[in-house]
């Protein structure tokens, strides 16, 4: 082998042994990450938790229950006073079932809501039709309310008295010479009042005072209006006048003015006017007459608008029927409805439920109409024009009975409800830790106590269902791992190989390399001796 070809020769050996190093490198590297990763792939099995099944000990609890002669109560907890009383020793928190009150809304499938025959209309003049004939209603109601109020105020002139004449009193005296009382008012007004005996004494200078003042008596005594016992000329003395407007009050009345010497309290003071002139007791009374038959004229106005109103909303096509099950239309509601359908009104709006039953009612509650019951299955339930006219526009075919959307209903019966109380209590033992009766702090009772052990069977299943899937998860986890790591031990063997081969290699060249080193060292010595001879 000549000089150069040894030469190129070992550098391609040295190369070759340079690149099996290297990589040899970069297996072990390799090697390493997977060896990294199995140690964390069992770090992450020994980090996992085994599922441990449930006990039904853990399920299993002593309860305690009582009944009062009414609900039987079940105590829920008890807890010890930190602070010991004398008749209580315990907070314990215990609840039964009641019936409450209980307002709902219902979804009706295939309501086939129908409407009668009449005047087509859109929607918003139905319901001004139907809002009009409540609203004419009311009026009808309130004229008839006022007619039978008059009535009843002309049945009796105590109605009569004037309580606004003079008001404001800051200001009495009394001057018992002339049996005269003498006030003033804020407005800066004064007046007197003298004694129908004081008038007396001069009969003939006061004649017509005098026959006025009997004469408003007389006349309150005959309509049964005064609750004095005015019946001889004696009982006149509690009568007083004031000759400057004409009208008499009555002595009690005067001396419970503010500022009296009597230490009255009233600012005001009622006052009757006599006479016959206007505002007199005379002219009052007939002008009652004429107010009776100004509030008849009213009530008949009312009622002929309230039948003009009713055709008005009869002569239009209105919800009749849902099905077999005639609708009523709830012009008033009875006392038994108000609740109900108020009930109905709380419990949506508890629930942030946008019925449109709220807004047949006003801010205050009252009733604004819209609302129409119907008798289904032997119950009677409520419904709205709203939701009735939502179906019927939905639906299809002949009189829109075909495919209606649900129908909201309404309705409020009685549903079993758990009720909660925490209240103090004496809770008294056997001896052997287990309670033997209790009395609460609102309750003289004392009520023997029922102890049984029972098991939370749902609790337990559901505590199992849960191991179930757990187990499943755990052994689903192993698995995964295990795959993991066999990988990852079948690419650390292939790589042990191909490490194996390298070496083998790696061995091979470092022989080679060797010889031709030996070759190249003996030409050079060789060609030393030629040249150097």
């Amino acid at each position: 082998m000549g000089m150069a070809a040894s030469q190129a020769r070992y550098l391609a050996l040295v190369a070759r042994k340079s690149n099996c190093e290297y990589e040899g490198q970069q297996i072990n590297q390799a090697r390493t990450a997977l060896s990294n990763q199995s140690a964390n792939l069992f770090n992450q099995m020994l980090g996992l938790s085994v599922p441990i099944p449930p006990s039904t000990q853990d399920y299993t609890k002593t309860q305690y229950s009582f009944t009062d002669g009414v609900n039987e109560s079940t105590i829920d907890s008890w807890q010890q006073l930190a602070t010991p009383e004398e008749d209580y020793n315990y907070v314990v928190t215990h609840h039964y079932y009641a019936d409450v009150y209980t307002g709902s809304q219902k979804k009706l499938n295939d309501p086939q809501v129908q409407f009668s025959s009449g005047t087509e209309a859109s929607v918003e003049q139905i319901e001004t039709a139907l809002r009009l004939l409540t609203q004419r209603n009311t009026e009808y109601e309130e004229a008839q309310a006022a007619t039978n109020a008059a009535k009843e105020q002309a049945a009796t002139l105590s109605n009569y008295v004037d309580n606004n004449a003079y008001t404001g009193i800051n200001g009495s005296s009394y001057d018992a010479a002339t049996d005269m009382y003498t006030f003033t008012t804020v407005d800066g007004g004064n007046a007197s009042y003298v004694s129908y005996n004081q008038l007396m004494l001069d009969p003939t200078g006061n004649a017509d005072a005098i026959e006025q003042i009997e004469t408003a008596i007389q006349r309150l005594i005959d309509e049964g209006a005064l609750d004095k016992d005015i019946t001889s000329s004696s009982d006149m003395a509690d009568v007083y006048y004031n000759a400057v407007d004409g009208t008499i009050a009555f002595q009690d009345d005067l001396r419970s003015l503010y500022g009296s010497t009597s230490g009255g309290s009233r600012t005001y003071l009622p006052i009757y006017r006599a006479g016959t002139g206007a505002g007199s007791i005379d002219e009052i009374a007939n002008n009652y007459d004429a107010e009776i038959t100004r509030l008849e004229l009213e009530e008949f106005a009312a009622l002929q608008n309230y039948q003009d109103a009713k055709n008005a909303y009869e002569s239009l096509s209105r919800p009749t029927y849902i099905g077999n099950c005639e609708l009523t239309l709830l012009v008033d509601l009875t006392d038994d409805q108000k609740a109900e359908l108020r009930q109905v009104v709380a419990d949506m709006e508890a629930q942030n439920i946008n019925a449109s039953i709220n807004d047949c009612f006003d801010a205050d509650g009252n009733y604004t109409g819209g609302i129409y019951s119907f008798q289904m299955n032997g119950v009677t339930y409520y419904t709205t024009f709203a939701d009735l006219d939502a179906s019927y526009a939905s639906g299809s075919g002949i009189n829109h009975i075909d495919g209606q959307d649900k129908l909201a209903y309404y309705n409020a019966t009685y549903v079993s409800t758990k009720i909660e109380e925490t209240e103090k209590a004496l809770l008294e033992t056997d001896g052997n830790g287990r309670f033997t009766s209790v009395r609460f702090e609102d309750d003289t009772i004392t009520y023997t106590l029922n102890m049984e052990t029972i098991t939370d069977d749902m609790a337990y299943q559901d505590a199992m269902n849960q191991y179930y899937y757990e187990s499943a998860k755990y052994d689903k986890m192993v698995q995964d791992i295990n795959a993991k790591t066999s990988l990852i031990q079948q690419e650390d063997q292939q790589l042990e190989l191909r490490l194996k081969q390298l070496d083998t290699e790696q061995n091979a060249l470092s022989t080679e390399i060797d010889a031709v080193s030996k070759v190249i060292k003996d030409n050079v010595e060789d060609s030393f001796k030629t040249f150097g001879g």
